[in-house]
């Protein structure tokens, strides 16, 4: 992982500077970039290639790639909803996001709330002088946090979750930050929107196995055909009030279907 930090780090092209990165395992590996739009193509490409399937994987790569990629980022968390006025944060990075996530739990306000609810981005230059969440504000101070990004991750305007970016420095986002942090949100989206259609799609190829094992032992043991084994089993799903792939697993794993 390192390399690769390093590698992105060293993107002349927008003079990133070097936040402080904390010791974690690889979660890039992919050649180092030489321009920041190749960096998040690379990035995309690795969470298609080694997370689609565990979300929690897909997360850890987005948090700590922005870290990495993003000037002035020191701490990153993507936060989903978790309730009224209440989220969680699925994967951080940097020791700050759990205290910025749990206070604004706590008081019902603020900056990655408020993103959480809108399609449009937060940004807080300087916390000591935010007026928009006054005790979010003022409990925030002692904390060490100078300045924050939340950027929602929307689908077709639809907000499924946050990517908030945290500094101790005020001021530390410049507008090409803050575009850049629009551009990976958005990157960050697609992957977890794929990451989500693959689960899906294994999802249901996982259940045509099972109702098709299921439908093989009743064509053989009864000499029905494919649709008459698919009907009986349908039947008895609605008859005992058992969903059909949990009745199918039934009869697979003892040979014995119920009644």
């Amino acid at each position: 992982m390192s390399e690769i930090l390093d590698g992105l780090r060293g993107i002349d092209l927008f003079g990133h500077s070097a936040p402080p990165v904390e010791s974690s395992p690889s979660l890039i590996p992919f050649a180092e970039p030489q321009t920041f739009a190749k960096s998040l193509v690379e990035l995309a490409l690795a969470v298609k290639r080694e997370g689609l399937t565990d979300q929690q994987h897909a997360l850890a790569v987005i948090t700590e790639g922005a870290a990495a990629i993003i000037d002035g980022v020191e701490h990153s968390a993507a936060v989903v909803p978790a309730g009224p006025a209440r989220m969680e944060a699925l994967s951080v990075y940097g020791s700050l996001p759990p205290l910025v996530v749990g206070l604004q739990n706590e008081v019902g306000e603020g900056p990655c709330l408020e993103a959480l609810s809108q399609t449009s981005q937060v940004v807080v230059n300087d916390v000591s002088a935010e007026t928009r969440w006054p005790v979010f504000s003022t409990r925030l101070k002692p904390m060490g946090v100078g300045s924050m990004i939340c950027t929602p991750l929307t689908v077709e305007n639809k907000v499924v979750g946050s990517l908030t970016l945290a500094s101790s420095r005020p001021h530390a986002f410049d507008e090409e930050s803050i575009g850049l942090a629009e551009v990976f949100a958005a990157h960050a989206t697609l992957a977890l929107v794929g990451a989500e259609e693959v689960r899906n799609l294994k999802a249901m190829a996982s259940s045509r196995d099972v109702i098709g094992q299921a439908k093989g032992i009743l064509m053989e043991r009864f000499q029905l055909t494919n649709q008459e084994a698919f009907a009986v089993l349908v039947r008895l799903s609605q008859h005992h009030n058992v969903k059909l792939r949990v009745l199918c697993e039934q009869l697979n794993e003892t040979g014995v279907l119920p009644g």
